[in-house]
C-alpha cells in the first residue's frame, strides 16, 4: 500500500462562506493596506461576512453611510450608479443570508430565479461597488450590470461529467431545487455525484429538510464542504499505472533471499502526480507465495511493495519534472560512493588515486533539479508466530490447502516504517505467506478463528504441515496503520489480493467469518479470474471520520504495532495467541464504519537474461535465476464502498482517488536543495525521515551577527554566546523560531518548513524555521545549543517540536 495515506489534496472547491479564520485573515490583510480603496473593500467584506458567526446584541452593517452615495443612479435606486432592478428574477440578482444553525449563517444569492450559495472568493473579489451602502432589502441588482459577480458564482456549476477536470462542472455543489425524499443520499460535488458519507449527518439533515429553496442553498455550501472534506480524509492515493526495474545478482526461495539488489519504481496517481521510489535491498527474507506472485526481490504487487530494506520516495506534479530528476539521478548514481582508482608509480613507489568520481558526485549534488521529498521508509523481516491452534480446512477438506496449520504456525513478515515529510507516519506488515493473512484476520476476523464450529478451542499441538505452507499458500496481505503528525491514530487499512481470496475459497473457508467486513467472494470477484488481471480489496477505517473508534480499537492496534517513547515503530517479532483472541471487535466496527475499495489491474511481468517469459501464474519460481526483471501494472477497474448518512452501503466506480481532479501543487511544494538520495554504492547520509541539510552556505555573512543590526561584542563564554544569539536573532526575525547549535552534525530535522541557515558566529550555527521537529543526538546544555520561539520540548529525549509563531 503506498502512501498516503499522505495526500496533499489541493483539490478543494471554492470554500463556501463559513471559514472564519481565513476570512478574518484576509480582512486583516486588506485593512493593513491602509489606503482608501483597501479600507472600502475591507469594510464591504467585513459587512458581507460578519453575519456568518452571529453574536447576540450586535447589529451588523445596518443603515449604510449617510451622504456618501457612489454616484448618480436611477430615480428609484440608492444612488450608487446601478439601475433599479426589473422585478423579474430571471434578470435580477438578489443577495440574502440564511441562518444554517444557531451559530452559522451562509450568504446566498438568487441568479436566474435559482438560489445558490456564494463562494467566498466571489464575496471578496467581485461584490458590486457600494454594496455596503445599501440596506439589506435593497441588495438587488440587474444581472447584466454585475456580470463579473454572476460569472464568479455560476461558472463551473454544470451537470456531472466523467472528466473530473471538466471546467463546466468543477465548482458544482448540491442543487437548491427540489429533491426526492425517498432517493438515496447522493449529491453532486464538483464533477461527480457522491454518496453523502457518514459524518455529514447534521449537514444532510439541514439540506434535505430545508423549508425553502433559499434555505437549501444556504445548507448546500455547508454540505458540499463536509462531503469533500470527508472524502479527502477517507480515500487514499490510487496508483493507476506503475513501472519498475530491479537489478539483482541472485535469487533463491522459499523466501526471498538475494544479494546486491537495488531498484526503482515509478507510479502515476489518479490525480496526475508522479511518485518515484528509490529502493535498496539487503540480505533478508520476506514471505512469497511461489507461483502466485512472481519472482523479483522488489515486487510491487497490488498489496504493497515488498522485498527491500530502504525506500526514499519523491513526488512530482508532471512527468517532465519527474524525467528531469531521473536523468539527474542516473548520473549521480553512476559516480556517488565509487571507490577511488589507485595505482603505484615512480622510482620511489608512490600511491596515486583518482577521486574524480566523488568530485563529480559533489558537483552533481549542487545541481539536483526541483523535487518534492515525500517520504522515507525502512523495513526488516521478522517472524510471525501463531499459537493456540488454527483450523482452516473448510467444507472442501484439507487437501486444497496443504499444511492448513492445525496447532500453530511460524513464518515471516516484512515490517515497514514510513515517515512522511509532513510529520505523519505509517507502519505496514506485508507478507505473501499465511503469516500476513493471520495479522489481518486477527485484527479483523468476526469470530475467534482458533475455535471450531462448536466453539471449543482447537488443539495447540504441533504445526501440521507448516513447512509446506509457504509453498501452498498464495496471495499477499498487508495491514497498515497511520498516525498524523501529532501522533493521533488516523487510519487502519487491510489489503488482500485475489490470490488470498482464491486460496481461502478453494479451501472452502467461510470468509465471512475468517475475514474482516468487505472481503467476500462474489460479485465483481469474478474479474480476478481473467488472464493477465490481478485485483485487491482494501478495508479502510478512518479515525478522523469516526474519532470514537480511537479509544475502542487503539489498544488492540497498539499491541500489534508497538511504538517506543518517541513514537517510532518497534520492529519485533509478531506473536498471535489464538487462545486469547475473542475476535469480533474490529469486525463489528468495520461493518458499521469501514469503507472498502477494490482495484483491478492489467499486469505483465517479463524477464531479461533468463531466456523466457515469467507470468503471474504457472511457473516454479523456486529455482529461477535471472539478471533483471521489469514489471508494470495499469489500473483497469476500481470501486469504492462507503457507508452513507442513513447507514446504508453505497458503491461508486471509479473510486474517487483513481480518477481525480488534477493535483494543484501548494506553495513551497518543490525544492532544489540536495536531497541526499541513496545510490547503488552508498546509502543516504541522514537519519530516516529527516531532511538533509548542511551548514556550508549561511544566508548572511557580513557583520558581527550577520543578518542583524547587532554591533556589540561576541561573548567569549559559549553559554552566554548562545543566549546572546537567540536574543538578537529573535528580534531580527520575529516571525521565526530560532535555533542555535554548536555541532551541526548532531542535529536532525524532520517535517521542517521555512528552514534557513542564517549565519555562523564563532562556531555556532544559527537556524531559523517556521515549524518542524529537531532532535539533538549529542550533548545538551547551553554550551551546545539553545532555542526560542513557539515550541514543545522534551528534555529527556532532547526533542523540540516547533510550531508556527
Amino acid at each position: 500500500m503506498r502512501g498516503n495515506l499522505h495526500d496533499d489534496a489541493g483539490q478543494a472547491l471554492p470554500e463556501y462562506v463559513g471559514v472564519i479564520g481565513l476570512i478574518l485573515l484576509i480582512v486583516a490583510i486588506v485593512l493593513a493596506a491602509a489606503t482608501p480603496v483597501g479600507a472600502d473593500v475591507g469594510e464591504q467584506l467585513i459587512c458581507a461576512v460578519s453575519p456568518i458567526l452571529k453574536e447576540e446584541g450586535v447589529e451588523y452593517c445596518a443603515g449604510g453611510t449617510d451622504g456618501q452615495p457612489g454616484g448618480p443612479g436611477g430615480e428609484d435606486g440608492p444612488g450608487d450608479g446601478y439601475s433599479p432592478p426589473t422585478g423579474d428574477c430571471e434578470e435580477d440578482v438578489t443577495f440574502d443570508q440564511v441562518a444554517v444553525n444557531d451559530e452559522w449563517t451562509s450568504s446566498v444569492v438568487q441568479i436566474g430565479c435559482e438560489w445558490q450559495p456564494v463562494p467566498f472568493t466571489c464575496l471578496f473579489l467581485n461584490l458590486p461597488g457600494g454594496w455596503l451602502d445599501r440596506d439589506a432589502d435593497d441588495r438587488v441588482y440587474r444581472a447584466d450590470e454585475i456580470q463579473d459577480f454572476v460569472d464568479c458564482v455560476t461558472d463551473g456549476r454544470g451537470g456531472p461529467s466523467d472528466d473530473p477536470n471538466d471546467e463546466n462542472c468543477a465548482n458544482a455543489v448540491p442543487t437548491s431545487g427540489e429533491i426526492d425524499p425517498d432517493a438515496p443520499p447522493v449529491v453532486q460535488v464538483g464533477c461527480r455525484e457522491l454518496p453523502v458519507p457518514k459524518g455529514c449527518e447534521e449537514q444532510w439533515d439541514k439540506y434535505k429538510n430545508a423549508p425553502t429553496e433559499k434555505d437549501r442553498a444556504g445548507a448546500s455550501g455547508w454540505l458540499a464542504n463536509c462531503v469533500e472534506d470527508t472524502y479527502d480524509s477517507i480515500t487514499i492515493p490510487c496508483v493507476v499505472e506503475a513501472t519498475g526495474h530491479v537489478d539483482e545478482t541472485k535469487i533463491s526461495f522459499l523466501f526471498f533471499r538475494w544479494g546486491g539488489s537495488n531498484g526503482t519504481l515509478i507510479e502515476r496517481l489518479g490525480d496526475g502526480r508522479i511518485r518515484i521510489h528509490v529502493l535498496r535491498g539487503v540480505e533478508f527474507g520476506a514471505g512469497v507465495s511461489g507461483d502466485g506472485v512472481g519472482g523479483s526481490p522488489v515486487s510491487f504487487d497490488i498489496a504493497g511493495i515488498t522485498g527491500y530494506s530502504k525506500d526514499k520516495t519523491y513526488e512530482f506534479t508532471d512527468m517532465g519534472k519527474a524525467q528531469e530528476w531521473i536523468d539527474w539521478y542516473k548520473k549521480y548514481n553512476s559516480v556517488n560512493g565509487n571507490q577511488p582508482y589507485c595505482w603505484t608509480s615512480g622510482t620511489i613507489p608512490a600511491i596515486h588515486c583518482d577521486h574524480s568520481d566523488q568530485q563529480r558526485a559533489d558537483e552533481l549534488a549542487k545541481e539536483e533539479p526541483e523535487h518534492h521529498e515525500l517520504a522515507e521508509a525502512d523495513s526488516d523481516t521478522r517472524k510471525v508466530t501463531f499459537t493456540g491452534g488454527l483450523s482452516m480446512k473448510g467444507s472442501a477438506g484439507p487437501a486444497e490447502l496443504t499444511g492448513s496449520i492445525e496447532g500453530g504456525y511460524q513464518g515471516e513478515v516484512q515490517i515497514e516504517e514510513r515517515l512522511w515529510s509532513d510529520g505523519s507516519q505509517t507502519a505496514t506488515y506485508t507478507s505473501s505467506d499465511i503469516g500476513g493473512f493471520l495479522i489481518g484476520a486477527s485484527l479483523g476476523g468476526k469470530a475467534p478463528f482458533t475455535k471450531d464450529k462448536s466453539g471449543k478451542p482447537t488443539s495447540s499441538g504441533g504445526a501440521s504441515g507448516s513447512d509446506k505452507v509457504g509453498v501452498e499458500w498464495k496471495g499477499t496481505t498487508s495491514t497498515t496503520v497511520a498516525w498524523d503528525k501529532d501522533g493521533e491514530l488516523s487510519k487502519l487499512i487491510i489489503t488482500m489480493d485475489d490470490q488470498v481470496m482464491k486460496t481461502l475459497y478453494s479451501a472452502g473457508v467461510n470468509v465471512d467469518v475468517a475475514l474482516p467486513y468487505g472481503f467476500t467472494v462474489g460479485g465483481s470477484y469474478s474479474t480476478s479470474g481473467e488472464e493477465g488481471t490481478v485485483s485487491s480489496r482494501q478495508l479502510i477505517i478512518d479515525f478522523n471520520q469516526y474519532p470514537e473508534l480511537r479509544e475502542q480499537l487503539g489498544p488492540t492496534i497498539d499491541e500489534v504495532f508497538p511504538r517506543d517513547d518517541e513514537g517510532r515503530l518497534i520492529k519485533d517479532d509478531v506473536e498471535i495467541d489464538g487462545n486469547d483472541s475473542e475476535g469480533g471487535e474490529l469486525y463489528e466496527a468495520a461493518e458499521g464504519h469501514a469503507n472498502v475499495r477494490e482495484l483491478t489491474y492489467d499486469a505483465s511481468k517479463t524477464t531479461e537474461g533468463g531466456g523466457f517469459g515469467l507470468g503471474w501464474e504457472g511457473l516454479n519460481l523456486f529455482k529461477v535465476e535471472w539478471t533483471s526483471v521489469d514489471e508494470e501494472k495499469t489500473l483497469k477497474e476500481s470501486s469504492f464502498e462507503v457507508t452513507d448518512v442513513e447507514g446504508n452501503k453505497q458503491t461508486m466506480s471509479p473510486a474517487p482517488q483513481c480518477k481525480a481532479k488534477d493535483f494543484e501543487q501548494p506553495e513551497g511544494y518543490y525544492s532544489d536543495d540536495f536531497s541526499d538520495p541513496p545510490t547503488a554504492n552508498a546509502d543516504s547520509d541522514h537519519d530516516l525521515g529527516a531532511e538533509y541539510y548542511d551548514n556550508e552556505t549561511p544566508k548572511y555573512t557580513e557583520g558581527t551577527y550577520p543578518g542583524t543590526d547587532y554591533d556589540g561584542d561576541v561573548p567569549g563564554d559559549r553559554a552566554e554566546r548562545v543566549h546572546s544569539l537567540l536574543d538578537e536573532y529573535s528580534k531580527a526575525f520575529p516571525d521565526k523560531n530560532i535555533l542555535v547549535v554548536k555541532d551541526f552534525g548532531n542535529f536532525s530535522f524532520r517535517a521542517a518548513t521555512g528552514w534557513e541557515h542564517l549565519a555562523t558566529v564563532d562556531g555556532m550555527d544559527v537556524i531559523a524555521l517556521d515549524e518542524g521537529t529537531v532532535k539533538n543526538k549529542g550533548d545538551g546544555g547551553w554550551i551546545n545549543w539553545g532555542f526560542t520561539g513557539n515550541y514543545d520540548y522534551d528534555p529527556d529525549k532532547k526533542i523540540v517540536k516547533f510550531k508556527r509563531r
